[in-house]
């Protein structure tokens, strides 16, 4: 039976063992009982027996343990240990130091075998020590492996434990990240549907208005008795052509959300393009003006729709902020693709610019983290930056930074907001 307690996995089955071992432990040491006294007096010399040893010592440098520090903190109190349970001023298992010891060789990652090799080594000091006193006697040396492997069982039981007790809390760790990031996800994308029904709310408008000027005018000549059929016709194929536009608009936004498991080439320009018009409206009826300035470059093999995501995402913050200027501000967007060709990693860089005023400096290097937002509540939730950040470096493989900026347009200097996205050619 494993039973949870304060962050350690305890045996109840090893413990009620040890209990009956420890009770008939004395009974079996009476040779160890009567030499403890001379050994024990010598504990420093058994460290430095135990820790002179060639594999103890390459296992204490392979890892960057000080030789000395382990000594003075470790070695001569689990030494001590040992010789009060041989005198039964303490029980097999209840010593804290071998606690503080296993945590101490598990931060410096000592593996399972060579915990054995510096537990077995001080066996052998003891044992090295009994020769040199004269005293070895094979009951002897059967009595000190008694005491060494049913104390070892324990420590092996403890480490086992501390590793799956880490290794736990590494799960669900890594379980809470995982919870949080599919969270951080379906709010960015609840965000997005939201700005994509209103940009097919922009978009329909106009052909909507159409239509309905288009209906009112049949029905106004029927009831003055001069629908002509060559009106109606032409009508009905205007409205025809007003409902397909409508309904690319649906396949448009349908694709745009289709959840992409495996990069397909595209083309950068396309994507932005697509983009472009999927918010063209909306921008419009803000009178933000959008400048496009794409130079052709090679397609790429990666996740167009996810950075389609990403582009809508920016230009829509960068909306956000255009229709809070006064009135009479001019309003751009600016987006540029330029291919580079550069020996380390050929991309194609895009840059989004806004005529905004720019970031604040002192909050430019948060804009990125998860759920930071300038906006008022209820209308930001402050991570799409930090879900598309994520997007294209972790995903994408690519990079994307701010900065403020200037740019000219219309022979006029303007200062803004600059995201940059490198995209690599070949990932």
């Amino acid at each position: 039976m494993i039973y949870y307690n304060n962050g350690a996995f305890i045996d109840l089955n090893i413990i009620k063992v040890t209990k009956i071992e420890d009770s008939m432990l004395h009974q079996k040491i009476p040779h160890l009982i009567n030499k403890s006294p001379l050994l024990s007096e010598r504990t420093d010399y058994i460290v430095t027996l135990w820790l002179s040893d060639p594999l103890v010592r390459e296992v204490l440098q392979r890892h960057d343990i000080e030789t000395t520090l382990f000594a003075a903190h470790y070695a001569n109190n689990v030494l001590n240990y040992f010789f009060n349970v041989v005198n039964a001023r303490q029980q097999i298992g209840d010593c804290p130091v071998i606690t503080d010891l296993l945590d101490y060789l598990k931060q410096h990652d000592i593996a399972a075998d060579e915990l054995f090799i510096i537990c077995t080594n001080a066996k052998e000091a003891m044992m090295t020590l009994t020769y040199e006193l004269g005293f070895n006697t094979q009951v002897l040396t059967e009595e000190i492996n008694y005491v060494f492997d049913l104390n070892f069982k324990g420590v092996l039981n403890r480490y086992a434990n501390t590793i799956y007790r880490l290794e736990r809390q590494v799960e669900d760790e890594v379980r809470k990240n995982r919870e949080k990031d599919a969270l951080m996800f379906q709010q960015a994308r609840l965000a997005a549907m939201g700005e994509m029904i209103n940009n097919i709310a922009h978009q329909w408008r106009q052909p909507l208005s159409m239509i309905s000027v288009l209906t009112q005018g049949v029905h106004l000549k029927h009831d003055l008795g001069r629908l002509e059929d060559t009106f109606l016709i032409a009508s009905i194929d205007k409205a025809q052509v007003l409902v397909k536009q409508m309904s690319q608009t649906i396949n448009d936004f349908h694709n745009f959300f289709r959840p992409q498991k495996e990069k397909e080439e595209f083309m950068v320009n396309d994507a932005i393009e697509h983009a472009f018009a999927l918010i063209g409206d909306s921008l419009a009826h803000e009178d933000i003006e959008l400048i496009s300035e794409l130079k052709e470059g090679p397609s790429i093999l990666n996740f167009e729709n996810e950075f389609t995501h990403v582009l809508i995402n920016i230009i829509n913050n960068a909306e956000d902020v255009l229709i809070e200027l006064p009135e009479g501000k001019e309003r751009y967007i600016q987006v540029q693709s330029t291919p580079l060709y550069c020996e380390e990693v050929p991309c194609i860089c895009i840059s989004i610019k806004d005529s905004a005023s720019g970031i604040d400096p002192e909050i430019i290097d948060k804009i990125f983290d998860p759920y930071f937002t300038t906006k008022e509540q209820g209308k930001g939730t402050g991570i799409g930056l930090y879900m598309s950040k994520q997007i294209i470096e972790s995903n994408m493989g690519g990079s994307m930074r701010a900065q403020n900026c200037t740019f000219t347009h219309n022979g006029k200097r303007h200062s803004g907001a600059e995201f940059i996205i490198d995209l690599p050619l070949n990932s």
